[in-house]
């Protein structure tokens, strides 16, 4: 093991022992599925809009390869991000030329690689070694220890902020080193780290379809495709009257899945606007993008501000009343259908 590995293995044993487990197996390429590529021909700056007019993002030199995000473009402008780096913006089409474009639309359905749940791998249908093993380890472990922090919305957006600086945006998984960065980061009530049991008090985003069970199968859950075998996707936002674009993403995993946890449950307390208190293993969801541009909303991408989830949730209690105490559990009840 490295010598930076060794030293944060002490320090972080959450995620040595779901991540590290399969590092005897090096991986030091990976083939990204369906990432466009284009380069700037000139120096180049980069909007925060497909405006000529817009504020500036980032500014590239010539000859800088950027990741196209989902094939992206607007009035002579496309969406484009670093890759290893964020945040999103749009650069001018004389500014580039397209280097790699994959073909979009329909894909075939990737194939059920376990006959149940229970007999699914940590790694679901992920190599050995690669870091979507990983990823899919980190995704099905649950924190242990006492809470590290309450996380705003405001904490939210600026962990965000932090992992654009050190990691950037989809559609990568975190390689070990990007994860061993996510660590010691700065929120309003001290420092959390990727992993860290964490407890953030939200409501339920109504008026979208975000609240969901993940039925079109994921890696993670070896591309099952019953209610009962995936996570349930659930849009945390800040009032009762946000919208998902202004919020986050936390998930209820299938393994050990409470029987009361049900996405019926979940449709009652969004739909009565009850404030809801959540914990959970904070995870940074790197392959996918920020999708908070009302304008310039992103196809097939979940609307949220930030890519930080909690995920997996360990708990999930309702307020029943006109209001609850966030530093008082036994205000609160646990989710249960009506």
């Amino acid at each position: 093991m490295q010598k930076f590995n060794a030293v944060l293995v002490v320090a972080w044993p959450w995620f040595c022992a779901a991540a590290l487990a399969t590092d005897a197996v090096p991986v030091t390429s990976e083939p990204v599925i369906g990432e466009d590529t284009v380069q700037t021909v000139v120096d180049a700056t980069v909007r925060t809009a497909p405006d000529a007019a817009a504020a500036v993002a980032f500014a590239v030199a010539a000859g800088t390869e950027l990741t196209w995000v989902v094939d992206a473009k607007r009035d002579g402008f496309y969406r484009v991000i670093r890759q290893d780096k964020g945040p999103q913006g749009w650069i001018a089409a004389g500014d580039i030329k397209v280097v790699h474009e994959h073909p979009h639309g329909k894909t075939q359905d990737a194939k059920v690689c376990s006959a149940s749940l229970s007999e699914c791998p940590a790694r679901g249908c992920a190599h050995d070694g690669t870091t979507e093993a990983k990823a899919n380890g980190l995704k099905r472990t649950k924190p242990a220890g006492e809470v590290q922090a309450t996380l705003s919305f405001e904490d939210f957006a600026q962990l965000q902020h932090e992992a654009d600086e050190m990691v950037g945006q989809g559609p990568r998984d975190l390689s070990l080193e990007q994860r061993f960065a996510l660590t010691e980061l700065k929120v309003s009530s001290g420092m959390v780290s990727e992993g860290d049991l964490v407890r953030v008090i939200a409501y339920l985003a109504k008026g979208a379809t975000g609240l969901h069970a993940n039925m079109t199968g994921e890696s993670v859950n070896c591309m099952l495709k019953g209610k009962s075998d995936n996570d349930f996707h659930i849009p945390a936002v800040k009032s009762a009257d946000a919208k998902e674009i202004d919020g986050i993403v936390v998930e209820m995993i299938p393994q050990d899945r409470p029987t009361e946890w049900t996405i019926d449950a979940l449709k009652e307390v969004q739909a009565k606007g009850a404030q809801v208190w959540i914990e959970g293993g904070l995870s940074y969801d790197k392959v996918h993008y920020v999708n908070a541009d009302s304008n310039n909303p992103l196809k097939d991408e979940p609307n949220r501000m930030s890519l930080w989830e909690v995920h997996p949730i360990t708990k999930f209690l309702v307020c029943r009343k006109d209001r609850c105490d966030p530093e008082n559990e036994k205000d609160w009840s646990a989710l249960s259908p009506k």
